[in-house]
Parts: structure tokens; C-alpha cells; sequence
């Protein structure tokens, strides 16, 4: 979180591409951290029973987090400017950093060591350094990526996610700002936009965590991508702001069930020794469809100048990915039964 913090303040004082870029690297290793520490803790303290449902509150108050960010930064950006808003969040980010030092607790189960076993336990402990940790680490990646059940859980949030940056986090600011378009917003408004569609998810995820946890994360996950990707296809045909809400509104319940089933069926179907790398890879799923999508779906809108058109892509191919996860996951039961 202090890494974060970092990041976000160098964005506010960054007066080049490069330094810009350097700043996101930073945040984004930062983030990567504390996102897979906290789901590990989560996975520590829950059961596959009620794991889906205990990852809910977490969710909720990330959801909550971004309820309250984009309206509060979308008033500050009007009020004191961009920069200074990158500064106010990363002082935020700081205070964090302190009350979660007071407050946390590590919640990985120890080991018990004999008395005897300590001096060759510390030694082992001195000679492990950071690269041979992650030497360690990629090498588990090998016999979980031979699981295919596994794998075919990181293609779909690796698709979901891609979907997500190319659609939510790059196109749908430009599409709701667009002079030219229906709606034609600002800063202030797009934060009460994303706000909305945050709102939304806090009332929801306890209730679809539940539903997840009782009907399978599978079949959560192919709902949610299915709901997603068609409500992507009706926001881009809303006229007025009654059908953007409900398209919205749906987009964020389909995008509820993608972001807690994924995590918490790997962790199901793993050993607990290795949840941590298991965890680990599927973030790092995410990350590599968070760059392609960023990428790819924002470079059709600019080859095309239809917005709309690059937000249906996005659409599309999670839809696609959605199908062919079904279609692996209800083959796979049936050579399971035969």
C-alpha cells in the first residue's frame, strides 16, 4: 500500500509519458501484492463452503471504495485540479498504510517447529533470497497450468478482464464524454456514474456471493459473462440516461459474479499449500488481459472513430470466451461421469 501511494503521487508530479508509465509500473507491482496478500488472507480463514461468501464482504467494500472514489475525485479534479487530487490520494493511501499496520494480523497457519528443528529451520530461511523465491514460485505455475480445470478458469478471467479495461476503463469515459455522443458528461458526472454502478454492486455481492456459493462458481462465472457482455452491447445503444442506468445496472451485477466466483473456485480446487501461487497466476491472468485489453479495444476505437463499435468488440469476445468456457466446463463433466 505504501508502494501505491507512491505511484499515485508520482502520477500528480509526472510531466512526461516515460515518467507517467513509471509511476503506473510502480502502482501496478504495489497493487499486485496487496491484492494477492489479501485474497490469500481470505482464503486462510474461509471453507469451500462459504468461501464465495466470505470473500463478499470484501468485495462489497472495494465496490464501496469505488462507489465513493470516482464521485469524490471527479468533485476534486473540478474543484483543486488533476494534479493535486493524485496528491490527496496518495495521502490517503499513506494513512492506510498505518491503520492497517495497527489493525491487521497475519493470518497463515504456523507450522509447529521442535525445539531440535530450529537451527536447521533458520538456516534454511537465511540461504532463501527474493530470486530464488521466485524461481521457486514460476515453477509451481508448470503442474497448475497442466490442471485443466485450472486453465480454463485463468482463460476466462484472463478474457473478463481484458473485456473490462478495454471496455469500462478505457472506452466508457470516452463514450460518456464524447461531445458528439447522447450523453456528452463531465468530470463530476462520470464519477456519479461510476459511483452508481459501484452502489450497485455493494447492494448486490453478499446476495450473488450466496447464490455462487449454492448453485457452483461455474455456473456464477458463465451467467456473469453472458449478463456482461450483453449488457455492454445495450449500454452502447442507450439513448437517454433511464436506459444506461438499467444497462448499467446489469453490467455490474454480471461483472459481480466474474470478480468473486474466479478466486474463489481455484481456491476450491487446489491444495492449500498451493492457494498462494494458485491466486497468484489467476492475478496475473487478469494483468495480462488488463494490458491486451487496454490496448487492443482502445486501438480499434481509435482505427475505427466509433467508440461504440470498439465497446461491442470487447462485448464480443467475452461473450466468445464466456461460450467456450461452458462448453469446456460441461464437456469435462461428462468425460468425468462416462
Amino acid at each position: 500500500m505504501s508502494l501505491v501511494a507512491f505511484g499515485v503521487g508520482g502520477i500528480g508530479l509526472a510531466s512526461y509519458m516515460e515518467e507517467l508509465i513509471l509511476c503506473r509500473l510502480l502502482s501496478g507491482f504495489a497493487v499486485a501484492g496487496l491484492s494477492t496478500a489479501s485474497t490469500m488472507m481470505i482464503s486462510d480463514i474461509s471453507t469451500p463452503l462459504n468461501r464465495a461468501s466470505t470473500m463478499a464482504p470484501v468485495m462489497s467494500c472495494f465496490a464501496a471504495g469505488m462507489a465513493l472514489g470516482p464521485a469524490i475525485g471527479g468533485l476534486l479534479a473540478d474543484q483543486i485540479g488533476v494534479e493535486p487530487t493524485f496528491f490527496v490520494v496518495s495521502a490517503s493511501f499513506f494513512s492506510l498504510t498505518a491503520v492497517n499496520q495497527l489493525l491487521l494480523r497475519e493470518t497463515k497457519p504456523k507450522d509447529y517447529i521442535f525445539p531440535w528443528e530450529k537451527s536447521t529451520q533458520n538456516r534454511e530461511v537465511v540461504k532463501k533470497s527474493l530470486s530464488s523465491s521466485v524461481t521457486e514460485a514460476i515453477a509451481q505455475w508448470s503442474p497448475l497450468m497442466s490442471n485443466d480445470r485450472v486453465k480454463n478458469v485463468l482463460v476466462l478471467n484472463g478474457i473478463y478482464w481484458l473485456a473490462l479495461s478495454g471496455v469500462q476503463m478505457t472506452c466508457l469515459p470516452l463514450f460518456l464524454t464524447d461531445p458528439s455522443g447522447p450523453f456528452c458528461m463531465g468530470a463530476t458526472a462520470v464519477g456519479q456514474v461510476y459511483m452508481g454502478m459501484s452502489i450497485v454492486q455493494v447492494i448486490c455481492n453478499p446476495g450473488i456471493a450466496m447464490l455462487a456459493d449454492k448453485i457452483g462458481k461455474t455456473k456464477a462465472m458463465v451467467g456473469g459473462g453472458s449478463l456482461l457482455s450483453m449488457s455492454i452491447v445495450a449500454m452502447t445503444q442507450s439513448t437517454d440516461l433511464i436506459q444506461l442506468a438499467a444497462a448499467m445496472g446489469f453490467w455490474t451485477i454480471g461483472s459481480t459474479m466474474l470478480s468473486t466466483a474466479p478466486v474463489a473456485y481455484i481456491s476450491d480446487i487446489v491444495e492449500a499449500k498451493k492457494r498462494a501461487q494458485s491466486i497468484a497466476l489467476l492475478r496475473t491472468s487478469g494483468d495480462l488481459g488488463f494490458f491486451v485489453g487496454a490496448a487492443s479495444i482502445g486501438m480499434v476505437g481509435d482505427l475505427t472513430g466509433d467508440l461504440s463499435l470498439a465497446m461491442q468488440t470487447g462485448g464480443g469476445i467475452l461473450f466468445a470466451g464466456t461460450s467456450w468456457y461452458a462448453a469446456r466446463q460441461y464437456l469435462s463433466e461428462k468425460l468425468l461421469k462416462m
